[in-house]
């Protein structure tokens, strides 16, 4: 039997839902899977993910919402990607809030962008993301400290904070794996 075909696509603002991305490729890699990470915007037009014996999709929330991109993406290709086993994961700053509304909001963000594309994804991952000061824009930034400031988290700008749970992530990719292992399982559980 051929290792299972797996496509990981993402967009990322800054780099955090990139850097999740080769985690988890690396993580499924070592699983014996044939892995191949791209971003959403140099996937290859004439590449269908339906050639792909799974799929996950990542994202990045920037001010509420996904990268428009990635909901192309989703939307465009919303049959194939209930046609086989499929995960989609968000980075959010919200999600590592110490504040439980602000959590509810990070898995709001997923349940809006399945809503907005028609995608149901078998497996979902909401991840607490990163705040890289050093790579923002003045005006985001100052809305970011502020932000920060009001969770008690670290406002320093003048370095950059990573908040993401690579067990967690870890815990994600071994799922997903699993799920491709286990012959008549079904793909659309949700986490």
């Amino acid at each position: 039997m051929s290792p299972p075909r797996i496509l990981i696509v993402y967009a990322s603002h800054y780099g955090q839902t990139a850097k999740v991305a080769r985690f988890v490729a690396d993580r499924l890699l070592s699983t014996g899977a044939a892995v191949q990470a791209s971003r959403v915007s140099d996937f290859p037009r004439l590449m269908e993910p339906g050639s792909f014996d799974a799929v996950i999709v990542g994202a990045s929330i920037n001010f509420g919402k996904h990268q428009r991109s990635i909901r192309r993406f989703a939307r465009a290709n919303r049959d194939e990607l209930q046609r086989i086993p499929s995960a989609f994961y968000s980075v959010s700053g919200a999600e590592c809030s110490p504040d439980e509304a602000a959590r509810a909001t990070a898995k709001r963000y997923i349940a809006n962008f399945v809503r907005e594309t028609g995608w149901r994804p078998a497996m979902t991952e909401s991840i607490a993301g990163a705040t890289p000061y050093t790579k923002y824009p003045p005006l985001v930034r100052w809305v970011i400290q502020r932000i920060s400031r009001k969770d008690g988290r670290p406002a320093d700008s003048s370095r950059d904070y990573e908040y993401t749970d690579w067990e967690q992530v870890g815990r994600f990719a071994d799922r997903f794996a699993e799920a491709q292992r286990a012959p008549g399982l079904s793909s659309r559980t949700e986490t």
